[in-house]
Order: structure tokens, then sequence, then C-alpha cells
């Protein structure tokens, strides 16, 4: 009689996960688990690595173009056979097997020059992902990946997020405190957790995030407006106005600069144009 097996045997237990989580768990879950979130896709970026096979393409490019003038001189000088240096298509055998020869390295040592621009302009990997993504081996007791092959955390520096995100410097604040970006309010369902991660990884709402952090903004700009033009209009004395506007300039300027992200003349045109509003206010305040 043939055997059967039934599915529920042949489906690892809790127990069976946290016994061999290198079996059952694996780089099936940890790429699932960086693949989750955007910020989680960390790699290094290999840069002293990278300076060094540059160099090293360099030298061996530079031995070449050594070569290839050494036979320019040679074939130039004064007494030598007339060899005709101004033809490509017709040229000496030795001189166009070394152009042959360098043709595909510096080609490759350019390609590597552009990747390596291109590189460069990913940002450092948060400290606090790489935390994230640490504590996530943490919890399989640093056994679902191999010790040595998880070893490239230990790397901050070199470390670079894959798919990097520009936000606001008050969005950046709330992502630095651990009690703020972790509110109930931001928390977001995600039914792909598999039942081993459930209890430690937790998902948040970058659009209401952003929401909130864009919410403090204009909360702010509506005051940096208001609250001067109800203050100058309660003052009366010049000085007292002149000091206020003063105050207000600079709040102004200083959450421009800190709070967005602008750029230093952008927000100093910006921080001009208010001001003018309010002097323009104050003296209309003193005509009547």
């Amino acid at each position: 009689m043939a055997a059967t097996i039934n599915s529920n045997d042949s489906k690892p237990t809790e127990e069976d996960i946290q016994l061999k989580p290198w079996k059952y768990i694996g780089y099936e879950g940890y790429s699932s688990f960086l693949a989750s979130d955007d910020e989680f896709y960390v790699l290094r970026r290999f840069n002293s690595l990278n300076v060094r096979v540059a160099l090293s393409l360099q030298d061996e490019i530079s031995v070449l173009e050594k070569e290839l003038s050494k036979i320019d001189e040679d074939y130039s000088r004064k007494g030598a056979a007339d060899v005709n240096n101004g033809t490509l298509r017709h040229d000496q055998i030795d001189r166009a097997e070394l152009l042959n020869r360098i043709n595909p390295k510096i080609r490759y040592y350019n390609d590597f020059i552009m990747q390596q621009t291109a590189m460069n302009k990913y940002q450092s990997a948060p400290r606090r992902v790489i935390k994230s993504i640490r504590n996530w081996h943490y919890n399989h007791e640093y056994l679902a990946i191999d010790k040595d092959e998880q070893s490239y955390l230990e790397d901050e520096k070199d470390l670079i997020s894959i798919v990097s995100k520009d936000k606001l410097p008050v969005r950046r604040l709330i992502d630095h405190s651990r009690r703020l970006r972790t509110f109930s309010i931001w928390k977001r369902d995600s039914p792909d957790i598999p039942d081993y991660d459930a209890d430690f990884v937790s998902y948040y709402s970058d659009k209401r995030i952003d929401q909130f952090a864009s919410g403090i903004i204009v909360a702010a700009g509506v005051i940096m407006l208001i609250a001067p033009i109800w203050i100058l209009q309660w003052l009366q004395n010049q000085v007292y106005k002149l000091v206020v506007i003063t105050l207000f300039v600079f709040v102004f300027l200083l959450t421009l600069s800190l709070a967005m992200a602008t750029k230093p003349f952008e927000a100093l045109g910006a921080t001009a144009a208010y001001a003018a509003v309010l002097m323009v206010f104050l003296q209309l305040g003193g005509s009547s």
C-alpha cells in the first residue's frame, strides 16, 4: 500500500525554526526581510577596495602608455628609418597591436570610474537601519545566516542605502527618535510578515509620518505669519516692534535652514521677503 504524507507534518513548527533557523529561514527569509522596506536594502560600498582596483587599472594603463610613447619616440628619432607616423590605417604592427591592447583596458577603466562616480552618490546607511538589521539577526540568535556572511554589517562607514529617500529635516528628526518613529498611529499592517518574524518586526507608514512632518511645517509657517502681525498691532513702542520683527525674522531663517531642505540663497531670499512683509505692516501700523 502506498504511503501518504500529511502536508501539516512537513510544515516546520516554531520549535523547529528556533532550533534550525539556518534551514527554515536562511537567505530566503533574510532577503524577504531586506526587500520588505527600501531602507533595509543596505550593501557595502567597498570604498577602499574600489580605490585600490582603480589605482591598479591606472598603473596598468600607465605602463602601456609609456610603451606607446617609447615606440613613438623611436619612430620619430632622426636617423632612424622613415616611418609614416601620420597614419592609422597603415600603422606599424607593434604600435597597432599595443593600441589594441590599450583599447579594452582604458575602456574598462573609464567604465569603472563612471561606476564609482555613481556609487559615491549613494547615501550612507542610517545607523538606526543598520541596528534594525542587526536586531533581526539577534532575534534569530545569529544563526539564520552564517556569521561570517553577516559580518559585513560591522563596517558601518562602508554601508550605503541602495534606495535612498530625500527627507525633510523634520522627518529625519522623527526618524532619529525611537519613541517618535514607533508611535502606534504610524503602524501599518503587513500581511507578508512570516510567522517567525511576526513578534519581532513592525512596519510603519512613511506616508503618515511625512504628512505629520508636513503638517508641523505648515503649522509653524502659519504661526510665523500670523503671530507677529497681532503682536505688532498690540505694541505701541517702535523699538519694541523692531525687536519683535528681528526675532521673528531670525526664527524664520532658522526654520527654513533647519526644518526644510532649502539652499542658503533660497532661505535668504524667502527671509528677505518675510522681513519686507513685516516692515510694510510696521509702516502701516505706524501711520494709522
